[in-house]
């Protein structure tokens, strides 16, 4: 379903001359192909270069500094030397139709990313929890795959990769609970209104529930998506590479910047829902309608939503190369024991906190 609110539709058809009978399933497809291309593959870029660096720093080590100046232009040389390897082994149907589900799960859900408030194509009630249902299909598919290969690190990594996503799945959907108990909507849009620029207008500092819920929401997204350090399934010695084993060169890449976009779309909804998404001055905001400068003020939202994701995921790796990486069953032990019943308590918390208010 698209977004209710077709505004935003009207002003970007208007300023790039397109017909007004376009049909909007064109403009959903424009859309997403702009997203990716212009957003998600630059950032993944970008994110590539300063995990080097950030790792490089920590370690006492120069990092990337030969391809381009200051070695801005690694990733792509990175790129360029998976898709000249070639696979080891024999072809396998099963495992390149498994990596096709894969693919398709985890970009589905670019139909939902929300991106700024003229960016929004699916703002419904459902909008939230659409990302669940990706990710289930995500670890479906990571499952399958590890099974499709014949291999006892395959066997072993989607065995591993679906416990905890099952595990992680459980918080993070109470988690995001607390979010709509406090804006009284589901919708993008609606978290967002109920947030502003300022820090302490944000979920994250409404009370100390929300606290709770937001750092139970990053942590159970980091076991779901198997981000590290949480990537048991994936990474860990004794199954030499789990999954991902028997990828290599242009399959080894998909499945290398899938993760990324997983960890990059869970920071982005954590931001939406627990930091102020894109919220700008209400001064600045209203002086860019006023002169009709749509595209700058969804450019200058889209800026502000990417600053902040990025500090996330920057934060998250520096603790992530900090720490040793965790096994499967303290993992799972951790998400049932600690994150479960803390989140419980921040919905009960929240749910009080908004009835106390509310009266």
């Amino acid at each position: 379903m698209m977004n209710s609110d077709n505004s935003w539709i009207v002003a970007w058809s208007d300023s790039l001359g397109f017909p007004e009978a376009m049909p909007q399933w064109i403009y959903a497809a424009a859309a997403l192909i702009c997203t990716f291309c212009f957003v998600i593959v630059p950032c993944g870029a970008l994110m590539s270069y300063f995990e080097r660096k950030l790792a490089a720093d920590l370690q006492a080590r120069v990092g990337p500094n030969r391809a381009g100046p200051a070695g801005i232009l690694q990733p792509i040389a990175d790129l360029l030397k998976l898709l000249q390897k070639e696979s080891r082994t024999e072809w396998n149907w099963k495992e390149n139709i498994w990596l096709s589900v894969h693919t398709m799960a985890l970009y589905s859900t670019l139909a939902v990313l929300p991106l700024g408030s003229m960016a929004v194509l699916v703002n419904t009630e459902m909008s939230v929890f659409l990302p669940f249902w990706a990710a289930l299909v995500l670890a479906l598919g990571t499952m399958l795959l590890g099974l499709g290969q014949n291999s006892v690190p395959g066997w072993f990594g989607g065995i591993r990769v679906a416990a905890q996503t099952l595990a992680g799945s459980f918080p993070a959907l109470i988690s995001l609970l607390c979010t709509g108990v406090r804006s009284g909507s589901f919708r993008w849009s609606s978290l967002a209104e109920s947030q502003g620029f300022s820090p302490w207008d944000w979920t994250l500092l409404a009370n100390p529930f929300q606290m709770i819920a937001f750092s139970v929401f990053v942590m159970s997204g980091l076991v779901l998506l198997a981000i590290p350090p949480l990537d048991g399934g994936l990474s860990m010695s004794d199954i030499h590479g789990g999954v991902a084993s028997h990828l290599y060169g242009r399959r080894l890449s998909l499945f290398q910047f899938g993760r990324f976009y997983g960890f990059f779309f869970w920071s982005v909804i954590t931001v939406v829902l627990f930091l102020g998404a894109w919220d700008l001055p209400v001064s600045l905001v209203n002086s860019l309608k006023s002169m009709g400068a749509h595209q700058l003020l969804a450019l200058s939202e889209l800026l502000w939503l990417l600053v902040k994701t990025f500090a996330l995921m920057l934060l998250i790796i520096w603790i992530a190369k900090v720490n040793s990486r965790s096994r499967v069953d303290q993992i799972t032990d951790f998400v049932w024991r600690v994150l479960s019943p803390f989140s419980l308590a921040a919905l009960v918390g929240s749910s009080l906190w908004a009835g106390w208010r509310a009266f």
